[in-house]
């Protein structure tokens, strides 16, 4: 049986890619993973948009191609029903599959104003007003979902491979740089 294979962009700036990358470790799934390079210049333009287009993370498992990280997140708890993607409690899945949708499609002000960059640090940084209402749901469901979410999340082993191989990337996209 061949190895599962995630098509993924910068670990650096991609949250999409860290979505589906994280869920394919949740699951247990061994996978190769298939980096798109930012160096072409069609390639970074897309992923600036975040087009869907763009088509990453994209799983491609037993003959089968899930562009999309609810899709992804779906067909790994069909094929690996012991791994804790989804709570077992029908209510709770529910509440989890809810939540996961407005995380997935929602956000608008924050993606723009706040993109994903590990490596960038801005002292002093002001949130955009039109971003913080955005930021107050995500806490706000944070809290009601879990506990230290932050903490838990940063200190998750998967989580911190992740970001070692962000900070090992060797290009930067300057449009992504920029100190807002």
């Amino acid at each position: 049986m061949a190895k599962a294979v995630l098509t993924i962009s910068s670990k650096n700036y991609s949250s999409w890619s860290l979505r589906g990358w994280l869920l394919c470790k949740m699951a247990g799934l061994e996978f190769e993973e298939e980096v798109l390079s930012s160096d072409d210049p069609s390639t970074r333009a897309e992923l600036l948009l975040l087009s869907p287009s763009f088509l990453v993370p994209c799983l491609r498992h037993e003959g089968v191609k899930v562009w999309d990280t609810l899709a992804i997140a779906e067909y790994l708890a069909e094929i690996k029903p012991k791994a804790p993607l989804l709570p077992q409690d029908r209510a709770t899945r529910a509440h989890c599959r809810a939540v996961s949708g407005e995380m997935h499609s929602g956000f608008h002000n924050l993606r723009s104003a706040l993109p994903m960059n590990l490596k960038a640090h801005f002292r002093g940084f002001r949130v955009w007003s039109g971003a913080q209402g955005d930021i107050d749901r995500v806490v706000a469901i944070w809290r009601e979902c879990l506990a230290a979410y932050r903490d838990t999340i940063l200190e998750w082993a998967p989580m911190l491979e992740w970001t070692a191989a962000a900070k090992l990337e060797p290009e930067e996209l300057e449009e992504l740089d920029v100190e807002f």
